[in-house]
């Protein structure tokens, strides 16, 4: 698998040899990069909407961060255990790993969703994990066979498609909420496990184990990712913990008062006691670490110190780049045999556990997992359900749900932009049925930006836009 791509398709005689110049990995890191899809991240929503402040991050500033910070990981673990993870391959899977999000993030991805179900009663779903390999095999116009007919878009390698996929379970066989990939992308599990592995997910007896206990879901999605994948989603996970809190620091959503509002919100969470007392201790050392940097501030004793306020951002900067740091520091690898060891359905995946992605898993020492989950708890609370981002979800919402309507209609074909007429018209999504139109729908809808969607919003709906389309 490693030196395959999903297509047998090049650039039909027209290559250019490149003499070994580059790595697998790094072409496939290259063409992300130089990808439209890739570019278009600077204008989607991480947690503030772009039209906010031009210092927060969006999805283009998190997905370098955590590239960043898998790099880091990786390094360390090739260096603390003996693996040999491919770090340009780790960097071409953190920076395609947000590729397939919606306008407005996770609720885009819910309302995409929600409306693509409804119209195919079922049929189809929506979901951003899938999206990233939908777009990197097929919607990024990189490689077109005139010959056949087909797209093939970056046409990665199966390795790097391996990294990206978090949830190994097709959408028809799933609770078609969330955590699937699409069912036409099966043949990429195939090629990546084999036949046993794809006969064994579509075992009923299996799939009713799945759906009907979380904590066997839970343990079939850790147990099938690949190494490079749990890099990537341990990243991911201390990017959103520590860089979205620095935003809401600065943004002033979170302050010293909020530690109450965590806790009470903690508890209603219906945590173990003994869980609950431990991330309560995590939030303690958070709120205490900002209390120390603004005491000097709050109690007005600064007048003869220097600047105070650029001193608050670069202790500001310090306390999050410790928390990076710690995490990064307390990351481990073990066997997987020992993970297997503990659970019977596990054991019976038909995975090679002996290949070098699939013979270790990650641990996190120190109570690191438990301080993450405090962070993304404070973040969740004081960020996320901030009355202005709330406000901002419930525009968004109506924004994406009139927009579906408009561009769900086949009747406004010809409001789509040339390249998806195009596809339609030649037959691109004949394979959906009847419901071809609809997934076409989502997937020019997927690929929007936050701006691109308002301004869309507000050519069709707003009168005075009347004579002013937005391109």
């Amino acid at each position: 698998m490693a030196t395959l791509r999903v297509f047998d398709y090049g650039y039909s005689g027209k290559e250019k040899k490149e003499h070994g110049a580059r790595t697998l990995y790094q072409i496939d890191r290259d063409r992300i990069i130089h990808s439209s899809s890739f570019r278009r991240l600077r204008n989607k929503t991480q947690v503030f909407g772009v039209f906010t402040l031009d210092y927060y991050r969006t999805r283009l500033t998190h997905s370098l961060e955590v590239s960043q910070i898998a790099r880091t990981i990786a390094s360390n673990l090739n260096k603390q255990y003996g693996l040999a993870i491919d770090l340009d391959l780790i960097e071409a899977i953190s920076l395609a790993h947000d590729i397939g999000h919606p306008p407005f993030g996770h609720l885009g991805e819910q309302i995409l969703n929600k409306r693509l179900k409804e119209l195919t009663e079922g049929r189809l779903g929506f979901e951003a994990n899938a999206q990233n390999i939908r777009i990197l095999t097929f919607l990024e116009k990189k490689f077109y066979d005139t010959s056949k007919n087909k797209l093939y878009g970056i046409n990665p390698s199966l390795k790097t498609i391996d990294g990206i996929l978090k949830y190994k379970l097709p959408y028809s066989q799933s609770d078609k909420m969330k955590h699937f990939i699409y069912d036409r992308d099966m043949f990429l599990l195939e090629r990546i496990h084999g036949s046993d592995f794809t006969d064994f997910i579509r075992d009923g007896r299996n799939l009713s184990l799945i759906n009907n206990d979380g904590r066997v879901k839970d343990k079939f999605f850790e147990s099938t990712r690949c190494l490079e994948c749990q890099v990537l989603n341990v990243a991911d996970d201390i990017a959103y913990a520590t860089h979205d809190l620095e935003d809401g620091v600065e943004s002033k959503l979170i302050d010293i008062r909020g530690e109450f509002k965590v806790k009470q919100f903690l508890k209603q969470e219906g945590y173990h006691a003994d869980k609950t007392r431990k991330i309560e201790m995590e939030i303690n050392s958070f709120f205490g670490g900002l209390k120390d940097i603004f005491r000097e501030l709050d109690e007005g004793n600064y007048t003869n110190k220097g600047m105070p306020h650029i001193k608050i951002k670069t202790d500001l900067k310090e306390f999050f780049s410790k928390y990076i740091s710690r995490f990064v520091l307390n990351i481990g690898a073990e066997e997987r045999k020992k993970l297997l060891e503990k659970d019977p359905f596990c054991r019976k995946i038909p995975l090679d556990f002996g290949n070098n992605s699939y013979a270790s898993h990650i641990v996190l020492k120190n109570a690191a997992g438990l301080e993450i989950k405090a962070l993304k708890q404070i973040a969740y609370r004081l960020v996320m359900e901030n009355i202005g981002i709330v406000l901002n979800r419930y525009n968004a919402e109506n924004m994406l749900e009139k927009l579906y309507n408009v561009f769900s209609d086949e009747r406004n074909l010809r409001m789509y932009p040339d390249d998806f007429q195009e596809l339609y018209n030649s037959g691109f999504y004949e394979e959906f049925g009847k419901d071809g139109f609809y997934m076409m729908c989502s997937d020019y809808m997927s690929g929007m930006t936050d701006m691109y969607a308002i301004k869309l919003y507000s050519s069709l709906f707003e009168a005075k836009n009347f004579a002013e389309p937005p391109f």
